[in-house]
């Protein structure tokens, strides 16, 4: 049975909030008479962040007994545990990438998915330890939490959702 690792949902939820407020503008604009150029920013805006959207709820990383696979919106890649020819990583204020060197190519993956100590303990059992680079050793020890996702995904929310209510209700 594979163990499925995604993306934490403390991001999606508000970015899907954003979402929501930005189909409300966009109907808002196409419906009624709307400023110059207000419908193609917003529509702009709206594929941009339901792009984002869709493919952060679409992430995921599995680990099954063959290797790992990686699972996006608009591709999937799989690796086997002999491909992994190096995993590193790289520690950027409370913000980790793992560094995945394989024969098929250079793959990263943050701390942004959901039990991401567990995701690392199990890629570090199995990959040799010659292939493990010194820092992820240290990185097992001293787990980091980052919470800026969340908050930045939270603070977009709110900033749609009064930019909503203003143009509903008084512009």
């Amino acid at each position: 049975m594979p163990k499925v690792y995604k993306i934490r949902r403390a991001i999606v939820i508000p970015l899907a909030f954003s979402c929501l407020f930005q189909v409300v503008l966009l109907l808002r604009a196409w419906l009624l008479p709307s400023l110059p150029g207000e419908r193609l920013v917003l529509t702009a805006i709206f594929l941009g962040v339901g792009y984002l959207l869709l493919d952060l709820s679409a992430r995921q990383a599995l680990l099954v007994d063959e290797g790992l696979q990686l699972r996006k919106f608009m591709g999937n890649k799989k690796l086997g545990w002999n491909e992994i020819t190096h995993l590193g990583s790289l520690v950027m204020a409370a913000k980790v990438y793992l560094l995945l060197t394989t024969t098929k190519g250079f793959y990263i993956l943050s701390n942004n998915y959901e039990r991401f100590p567990e995701l690392l303990r199990s890629l570090v059992g199995n990959i040799s330890a010659e292939r493990i680079g010194e820092e992820v050793s240290r990185l097992l020890a001293n787990q980091l939490k980052n919470n800026q996702p969340v908050r930045s995904a939270w603070l977009l929310a709110a900033a749609t959702l009064v930019i909503t209510v203003l143009r509903l209700f008084i512009f």
